[in-house]
């Protein structure tokens, strides 16, 4: 671990005694595992030592964003394609911090098809025709020499293992952190692909609205500091924080089997929340370039100007800067 890192982390206020802060932080999904650094810095106490007490919500949807924006919570998790589709809207919000450094997407499949001949005309299984999944897609079929028009692209929703089990589709677009785990569990070995290193885009991030971070930049700093606290835990020993958060918030991970599943998704994601960028720069930082490629999938897919003002967002606060 670098000494950027290790300052990043120690940094913090020591409480006084004071009532800690109510923060609200909008996970934009169910309870699960990816929450883990969360849920290591609440139950350990990270959080209220930086005066807060974090309440987490589990709507789902594309929602949170708006209600950021509007401060009925106060950070939110979303993918980044997502804050830049709202930004571009008008809504206030801030980037603050990278969790994923790159988006864990993949093309799955129950055979090795991943070449470009052998991919085309293939039918290809999404989530949706729109979003991070589909902009991954657009990605990966680029870089084996395709375009959407060449594969037949099918909305399956959150289907992927069932419909490659069932062969309703050829390949499917999944989190190389998830669906190979289940398809293995279900006796199927699958073949992947994901994106050329250098080729990345960025993966889920954190994101506050501007008025909360002008008036409370403690407390977003707080936040921060506290939340990479706990990713820096879960890294160092992950298989001792599932322990923890199985006993504190995911009880029904706590059968031998479930456990197991969950702390192999922990350790695919682990490679995704550091790396070489977050070793030179710690944690929470992500390369621009990667955001500079997401704007300009973003403008092709929708005839936009996200490109033109990416830079403007970036400087005006994507990532954290622990205070010196």
């Amino acid at each position: 671990m670098t000494v950027m890192l290790m300052l990043a982390l120690a940094l913090g206020p020591q409480q006084d005694g004071a009532a800690p802060e109510r923060i609200v932080f909008a996970a934009g999904y169910v309870p699960n595992v990816q929450f883990a650094p969360f849920y290591v810095a609440q139950t350990r106490g990270y959080y209220r030592q930086e005066g807060l007490e974090l309440a987490i919500d589990y709507t789902v949807g594309p929602d949170v964003l708006k209600l950021t924006a509007l401060n009925k919570a106060q950070i939110a998790s979303a993918d980044p394609d997502a804050f830049l589709n709202a930004a571009a809207r008008g809504l206030p919000l801030v980037h603050v911090a990278t969790l994923y450094q790159r988006y864990p997407i993949a093309l799955i499949a129950r055979e090795p098809i991943f070449e470009t001949e052998k991919l085309r005309g293939k039918s290809i299984g999404v989530s949706g025709l729109f979003g991070s999944s589909y902009l991954g897609l657009k990605a990966m079929l680029a870089e084996l020499g395709l375009k959407l028009s060449d594969v037949r692209a099918r909305s399956i929703g959150f289907t992927q293992v069932a419909a490659l089990q069932q062969k309703k589709v050829d390949a499917v677009v999944g989190y190389i952190n998830h669906e190979p785990l289940l398809l293995r569990l279900a006796g199927v070995s699958p073949s992947t692909y994901t994106l050329s290193q250098g080729a990345e885009l960025p993966g889920v991030g954190l994101m506050t609205s501007r008025k909360f971070l002008e008036k409370r930049p403690d407390l977003v700093e707080g936040f921060l500091r506290a939340t990479f606290r706990g990713m820096h835990d879960v890294v160092e020993d992950p298989e001792a924080c599932l322990d923890l958060i199985v006993a504190s918030h995911l009880p029904e991970l706590a059968s031998s089997q479930r456990r197991e599943t969950a702390f192999q998704t922990l350790q695919a994601t682990l490679p995704y929340w550091g790396g070489a960028y977050v070793e030179a720069n710690g944690y929470g930082q992500c390369d621009a370039s990667a955001w500079s490629r997401l704007a300009d999938l973003l403008d092709e897919v929708s005839g936009g100007d996200i490109r033109a003002r990416w830079r403007d967002w970036l400087d005006r606060g994507f990532a954290w800067k622990p205070s010196p």
